[in-house]
């Protein structure tokens, strides 16, 4: 695996961990709280969809802050794809016509290639941009982030009736089919496209997939090379399934040179360990196409609830690997997925741990501090939830 697919990845890691930093001190408050009689009905939705109502919006005031005060850039000195995607379908959410606005102009700006001397380029999404930079050279497709832009511009164009963004969302789609490819005889969407050496990586991550969104273009439009991508999309997640009910993370097909009698070992995590808001993320793209995935990663955590479940498990056995409590991020992914399958006890479950988390980072998390992923998929998560 080369450097620019590690860094791709670690990038959504270290969005994760952030969020997760500022929870683990906070454990204890995932659990049911102290004075909760034993016997006490199990939570439900309703006790909490006011306070889920008025941290939605808390948040969104904190992210339009952000984004009016040009505060995107991360650390590194660049502003991501992700970012700016994820941030676009929640203002999509919010009604926000100005902030979808503003955040449709950098994607386009600086994200979507729409190079004339290079038409099969047209519709790629890169991962990242410096805004310091004056005409740089991308270097890298994401298409993960291909797929948050485009949905990001599906919704936008419902929402706002905007015919155009329809278009464009189509564009980056049949870029993000241009990735799709068989390697060793394996049928994957891969990583990414280097600009520089005019080549696809040959691996994927299961985040590089969204089955349920590709599935419904496919057919609002009829477009039948989407309708194909869909299904292959679903075989593969349902083909990343693990003994224990979770989803691996990764596609290497280049394993099969090994292995040449066994087509499961191109499925794979390192060591057998899973991050469970990997798991949960994946699981949230195939809930209508495949829910028996879904289901079962979403089974994996209620039935752990009460302990032990972990940021990290063993995908055969269901072990946890460490004592790394759930963070920000798995619950609010674990909620969302619980709401997307219509679970509404699981739902009630998860909100038990999820407000927690949400109500603590979120007070204690500074204004000019941003962290616009943990927040997109908070917001997310926060929506599904009120949508029930």
């Amino acid at each position: 695996m080369d450097a620019l697919t590690i860094t791709r990845r670690r990038l959504l890691q270290a969005s994760a961990a952030a969020g997760a930093a500022m929870s683990l001190g906070m454990s204890a408050s995932f659990a049911p709280e102290p004075g909760r009689r034993a016997d006490a009905p199990p939570p439900k939705i309703a006790d909490y969809v006011d306070k889920v109502a008025a941290l939605r919006e808390q948040v969104r005031r904190l992210v339009r802050g952000w984004v009016d005060g040009g505060r995107l850039v991360r650390p590194d000195g660049f502003v991501y794809a992700v970012d700016v995607a994820q941030l676009m379908a929640c203002f999509v959410d919010a009604g926000d016509a100005e902030g979808y606005d503003r955040l449709r102009g950098q994607a386009l700006s600086h994200l979507v290639v729409d190079d004339k001397s290079d038409p099969f380029t047209r519709g790629f999404v890169l991962w990242r941009y410096r805004p310091d930079e004056t005409s740089p050279k991308p270097d890298a497709s994401g298409t993960t982030e291909a797929l948050r832009t485009a949905k990001a511009l599906w919704l936008g164009a419902e929402r706002f009736d905007r015919p155009a963004d329809r278009g464009l969302a189509r564009v980056i789609l049949a870029g993000y089919a241009r990735h799709a490819g068989v390697e060793h005889g394996v049928w994957l969407v891969r990583n990414y496209f280097g600009f520089g050496t005019r080549s696809f990586a040959t691996n994927s991550f299961l985040v590089d997939y969204d089955a349920d969104f590709v599935a419904d273009v496919a057919h609002q439009t009829g477009d039948a090379v989407l309708a194909e991508l869909a299904e292959k999309s679903y075989a593969l997640v349902r083909g990343a399934s693990t003994p224990a009910g979770l989803l691996y993370d990764l596609v290497q097909p280049e394993l099969k040179t090994m292995y040449p009698l066994l087509e499961s070992v191109v499925t794979f995590s390192p060591n057998d360990v899973v991050q469970l808001s990997n798991a949960a993320t994946v699981a949230n793209t195939v809930a209508r196409g495949a829910p028996e995935v879904a289901a079962a990663v979403l089974k994996f955590a209620i039935d752990r609830i009460d302990g032990p479940l972990r940021m990290y498990h063993y995908g055969r056995t269901g072990e946890a690997v460490n004592d790394a409590a759930p963070g920000i991020n798995e619950w609010g992914a674990l909620t969302r997925l619980a709401a997307a399958l219509g679970d509404t006890a699981a739902t009630g479950l998860l909100l038990d741990r999820a407000v927690a988390a949400w109500d603590y980072y979120y007070n204690r998390l500074k204004p000019d501090a941003p962290d616009a992923y943990v927040a997109s998929e908070a917001l997310g998560a926060m929506s599904a939830v009120l949508a029930i």
